[in-house]
């Protein structure tokens, strides 16, 4: 992930090649500028919007994909849980579908934001409990292999051991 400036910073003086500032102040971005913004390509946003992760708050007059900094953070969130091995579809399931997100009231996308949050904190915990357990198994196997073939090392290996160990092919 790029580092980038938050949206809601800019002004129209540095405002990014392709974005636009709306009449009612607002800020917006074309797919490009945001997928600048965020170091990913346009198609990776197109495709994030066919999944439904993503999509436009608005079209411009020529019917250009226009985003805000919601979505800028939303793209930020996907990219971080991705980065934490999370599957597109372990994504959606957390973040919510994009367009079911746009018809809530503020009451409601306050419930499930805190939803999506509670939910993003158990997916993490049970990969931190997966890569735990994957990180002692690791460590065992270390073990078993020095107690195993370090003995073997420091003797003569090409007369101890035979060309092919059958301890390492088991456990390869």
């Amino acid at each position: 992930m790029s580092s980038h400036q938050p949206l809601n910073s800019l002004n129209n003086s540095n405002l990014p090649e392709c974005a636009h500032a709306n009449e009612d102040g607002g800020e917006y971005l074309t797919i490009g500028a945001l997928a600048k913004l965020c170091g990913v390509t346009v198609r990776t946003l197109r495709y994030y919007e066919e999944m439904d992760l993503i999509g436009p708050v608005k079209r411009s007059a020529g019917q250009y994909r226009l985003y805000n900094k919601h979505s800028l953070k939303r793209v930020n969130a996907i990219l971080a849980l991705q980065g934490l091995n999370f599957s597109l579809d372990e994504i959606l399931a957390v973040l919510g579908p994009y367009s079911k997100s746009r018809t809530y009231t503020k009451e409601e996308q306050i419930a499930q934001t805190r939803q999506s949050l509670s939910q993003q904190k158990e997916f993490i915990s049970e990969k931190i409990n997966q890569l735990n357990t994957l990180n002692q198994d690791i460590e065992s196997r270390l073990k078993l292999l020095d107690a195993v073939c370090n003995p073997c090392q420091e003797h003569h290996p090409q007369v101890c051991c035979p060309d092919t160990c059958s301890y390492i092919e088991v456990h390869h």
